[in-house]
């Protein structure tokens, strides 16, 4: 057995104690550093030393300071001015040179013809519009008259100074003083016109679908039916039975009624004639 000395078993401890402080410790037979700090190391640069160079007076940044404020101003101000030269010199701002190619002026006699052809078609049109508004005007009253015939009773009776209506048209008898009468006509204006005359007394006024129906007394003491058509250019004429005789009667006519198609005249004598219209 040996001992060691007690410089040796102080001096042992010291070492180790030393190389722990110094941040190594020892596993087996190699040494591991512990908690080394790189940015506290040296480092080489990348560039050679021989290429880096020191600036000289005039280079570099330039602080603006009040010494320089004004020049600086001239000069950011001389810059801006030749941008917006350069802006407005390039693109479609560009100064076009040498002579733009000569328009020719546009043929007149192609455009007089042009115009002439709108304004013939207007015309045109216009006639046409112009045109179908009369129709349409005289159309309308075409169908006015008959929608009023539809509308008014085609069978009335009346004394004989009374009045009956006949698409929109009044009809009345008018006497004179040499013993006959006249059947007038009277429009929606006031016009009148005078359809014909009898001779004798009307009693009554009839209308019949448009056959103006006249029963009158005569001065000879007998009666008889007078008959005009509406609307055309017939002639007044005396009622005849189905044998073509006039058909009349003695004495005077106390009443005439209408009766469908068929007019009962009763006279002074008491008779009572029926006189047919169709």
């Amino acid at each position: 057995m040996s001992y060691a000395s007690n410089d040796e078993r102080y001096r042992r401890p010291a070492h180790a104690a030393g190389r722990h402080a110094a941040g190594v410790s020892r596993v087996g037979a190699h040494a591991v550093p512990e908690d080394v700090d790189d940015s506290a190391a040296p480092r080489q640069s990348a560039a050679p030393v021989d290429s880096l160079q020191t600036l000289s007076a005039g280079q570099g940044a330039r602080v603006t300071t009040r010494d320089n404020a004004a020049e600086a101003a001239d000069i950011a101000r001389d810059r801006a001015e030749r941008r917006s030269r350069n802006r407005r010199l390039s693109g479609r701002n560009r100064p076009a040179y040498g002579s733009k190619p000569e328009r020719k002026p546009a043929n007149l006699k192609s455009v007089l013809l042009v115009i002439a052809g709108v304004v013939g078609l207007f015309v045109i049109l216009a006639i046409v519009a112009f045109v179908t508004f009369l129709g349409a005007q005289d159309n309308a009253q075409s169908a006015e008259p008959a929608a009023t015939t539809a509308e008014e009773p085609q069978q009335v009776q009346t004394t004989s100074d009374g009045s009956v209506t006949y698409q929109n048209v009044t009809y009345s008898i008018e006497v004179t003083g040499d013993g006959t009468y006249a059947v007038v006509a009277t429009d929606a204006q006031g016009n009148k016109t005078e359809e014909f005359t009898g001779e004798g007394t009307p009693v009554s006024l009839i209308l019949y679908n448009s056959v103006i129906v006249v029963p009158e007394n005569k001065s000879d003491g007998t009666w008889d039916v007078m008959a005009y058509t509406l609307g055309g250019d017939s002639t007044p004429m005396l009622v005849t039975d189905s044998s073509g005789s006039t058909i009349t009667g003695t004495g005077t006519i106390s009443s005439a009624t209408l009766d469908g198609s068929v007019v009962h005249v009763a006279d002074s004598t008491g008779a009572t004639t029926d006189v047919a219209l169709e």
